[in-house]
């Protein structure tokens, strides 16, 4: 089983790490040598392209807690060729904000009445991934999952629920999608108590969320097509889309719109 979520400047030293290990020297535009004893960049490479010493960046990695600055920590990025998940989430861990980072506004409206105006799946999570407001729709859809207890969470059906595995097409690539998106926001909700209870059991009852959560991926919640095995329905295709609105940006508005697949472009 995994360890429990590291001090934040550990956290930041072996995300870099494994980004550093994850580049070849090839993408970096470097050439690499014949003696290279591992596929990624050395460290005296990444300080190099960052415009940083190597002891520097060394202690970085090892989580030293030294002082670091918005801008050497935006060149690393940069060198690392990180995503602008990626980015996020490295710069949450140092609790700097991004040069490059844009400032989005939202608006705020009355979420629990959407839900209950749309006439396709729809519902609404908080930042504990608990479901706290559902359709009609969405309740079919989950064959009652949704209505069976107090407080359904999300991630729980999706990880210990055997009935997730049958619903969800392509359980293994969704659910390490999951994964990576609950590590890039997660930075964020560190006094989330309830989330990280959460993720303390997951961390216990699923190997595969474990395994998953200790890679470190990053990557922002998307939306794009959905398909579900439903075992009355069928087999059944949505474009999930979310929503994260103001005054409480982490919750979650997924609506779910059917759409028809073309079988003879499907194959």
């Amino acid at each position: 089983m995994a360890d429990k979520p590291q001090h934040a400047t550990r956290q930041l030293g072996e995300f870099l790490r494994l980004r550093r290990e994850q580049l070849s020297p090839e993408r970096a535009g470097l050439i690499k040598g014949p003696r290279r004893r591992t596929p990624g960049l050395r460290r005296e490479e990444v300080a190099q392209l960052s415009y940083v010493s190597t002891t520097w960046y060394t202690w970085l990695e090892q989580g030293r807690g030294i002082a670091v600055s918005a801008r050497s920590l935006s060149n690393i990025a940069t060198a690392l060729q990180l995503s602008s998940a990626e980015r996020e989430y490295l710069f949450s861990l140092a609790e700097l904000m991004d040069p490059l980072n844009l400032v989005t506004l939202s608006s705020e409206f009355d979420m629990h009445s959407i839900v209950q105006m749309m006439t396709t799946p729809c519902y609404i999570m908080n930042a504990a991934w608990q479901v706290i407001a559902w359709n009609e729709p969405a309740a079919t859809l989950f064959s009652g999952w949704l209505t069976a207890g107090e407080t359904p969470n999300m991630l729980e059906f999706i990880f210990t629920n055997p009935f997730a595995r049958q619903l969800v097409v392509d359980w293994p690539e969704r659910a390490q999608r999951i994964v990576a998106e609950l590590r890039a926001e997660s930075i964020h909700l560190a006094a989330a108590a309830p989330l990280n209870t959460t993720i303390d059991s997951l961390l216990q009852q699923s190997e595969e969320f474990a395994q998953w959560w200790q890679k470190h991926h990053v990557i922002h919640r998307e939306g794009g097509q959905r398909c579900f095995q439903h075992p009355q329905q069928g087999l059944l295709h949505y474009q999930q889309t979310t929503w994260q609105l103001a005054p409480d940006p982490t919750t979650k508005l997924v609506t779910l719109i059917p759409f028809c697949v073309n079988e003879s472009t499907a194959s």
